[in-house]
């Protein structure tokens, strides 16, 4: 299983439970996955600009995990991070429900204050419980690395597809860029591009596998901007073009 089937999977479970419409973002506003959304209700979502909301509170504060953004209606909506432990896993947002249980609003659940904080609990005990957490935990204490290189080999496995930068993985461990990029060559054997090349190129033997999209659209999407770049590197680590790779799955 692989993180957006992990995420789309706990959040279908919490739509089952909660009846509250529900969707994952990544930072950048890629949308994830949603459930019990209507053409109404995202309509509403996209109007009220909620997820830019969402963005900035969650950001902006000061080590805060969740976030509530009261809109028209009165509606409100609740985002809160994927992931406590890595931040760069994208945001959850819980809603539209009404806190007023005086206020009709047709198709809209009545939820006050003081359940959000249970909601969000159950959304982590559901993620929590799921093979690929547990196997995720696990394989990360086993790695026979250092807090900092373990925390950043996760968020390039977060990030992989993003334009990330041995600076700003430094910059999000509060650690210098000449320590980190010690630190990391002398724990992994590899320099920090070239272990973030090798995570893209293994995320496009994915791709490559199980989608029919164009070469270009597979290096695109794990964080390549070039397409002769991608291939001139995804032969160097497998020895087969991209295509002669897709071919021969």
């Amino acid at each position: 299983m692989q993180v957006k089937e992990h995420i789309q999977e706990t959040i279908h479970k919490t739509f089952l439970c909660t009846h509250i419409p529900i969707c994952s973002f990544e930072f950048d506003g890629t949308l994830i996955c949603s459930a019990g959304y209507t053409r109404q209700l995202e309509s509403l979502f996209d109007q009220q600009n909620i997820f830019e909301q969402a963005k900035q509170q969650l950001l902006g504060s000061s080590g805060e995990q969740a976030a509530t953004m009261i809109c028209t209606g009165p509606l409100s909506y609740t985002a809160f991070l994927i992931c406590t432990k890595n931040s760069n896993r994208g945001l959850h947002i819980l809603g539209p429900y009404t806190t007023t249980p005086k206020t009709v609003v047709p198709g809209i659940l009545y939820k006050p204050d003081c359940c959000i904080p249970h909601i969000i609990t159950l959304v982590r005990n559901i993620a929590a419980d799921s093979v690929y957490v547990k196997q995720k935990v696990k394989k990360f204490y086993k790695m026979p690395y250092s807090l900092y290189v373990k925390k950043a080999l996760d968020c390039l496995d977060a990030r992989y597809h993003e334009p990330i930068t041995l600076s700003e993985v430094a910059k999000s461990l509060s650690i210098s860029k000449c320590y980190f990029c010690s630190l990391f060559k002398k724990e992994t054997g590899k320099t920090f591009s070239h272990y973030l090349n090798e995570v893209r190129i293994e995320k496009s033997k994915e791709l490559l596998r199980k989608d029919q999209g164009s070469i270009l659209d597979v290096a695109l999407s794990v964080g390549f901007n070039n397409q002769n770049y991608y291939t001139v590197l995804f032969k160097k680590f497998t020895k087969k073009t991209p295509l002669e790779f897709r071919n021969a799955m």
